[in-house]
C-alpha cells in the first residue's frame, strides 16, 4: 500500500511551492506600496500577506501562474491598505489642552493677554523648576 498523503500535508507542499516562486515578486508589490520605503514595515507586510495567503489557500481556484499571482498580489494590495486604513485610524494626534482653541469655556483676560478661566484644576510643570 502506498503512503499518500494528507490533505494537510499536501496543502504544505503546494504553499512551499507557492512561497518560493512567488515571495520576491509579492515582496515587490508590497514594497511598492509601503510609503517613505520602509523596508521592515515592507517586510511585515509581506509576511502577513502570506498568512492570508495560507489561511485562503484552500479558497484558491487559480489554474495558471498568472492567476495564482494575480490573487496573491491582490491580497498583497488589501494587506498594504489595512495597515494604513488602521494606522490612520489610531495615530495619536498631540494637543495642547491649553491652547485657547481648546477650551470650552469663555477665557478671561488678566494683565493684556488671555488666560483661561479659573476651574480648579491643577497642572503639572515640566522642568525641574518650582
Amino acid at each position: 500500500m502506498r503512503n499518500l498523503p494528507t490533505p494537510a500535508q499536501a496543502l504544505n507542499e503546494r504553499f512551499a511551492s507557492i512561497y518560493a516562486t512567488h515571495q520576491a515578486r509579492i515582496a515587490e508589490v508590497v514594497r511598492s506600496r509601503v510609503f517613505n520605503g520602509d523596508r521592515d514595515l515592507a517586510d511585515d507586510l509581506t509576511a502577513e500577506t502570506f498568512v492570508q495567503v495560507w489561511l485562503s489557500l484552500h479558497k484558491c481556484n487559480a489554474t495558471t501562474d498568472g492567476r495564482l499571482f494575480s490573487w496573491m498580489a491582490t491580497i498583497a494590495r488589501r494587506t498594504v491598505a489595512d495597515h494604513y486604513r488602521k494606522a490612520s485610524n489610531t495615530r495619536e494626534i498631540p494637543a495642547d489642552t491649553g491652547d485657547w482653541q481648546y477650551a470650552n469655556r469663555d477665557l478671561e483676560t488678566a494683565g493684556g493677554y488671555y488666560t483661561p478661566a479659573a476651574t480648579g484644576f491643577r497642572t503639572a510643570r515640566l522642568g525641574g523648576g518650582r
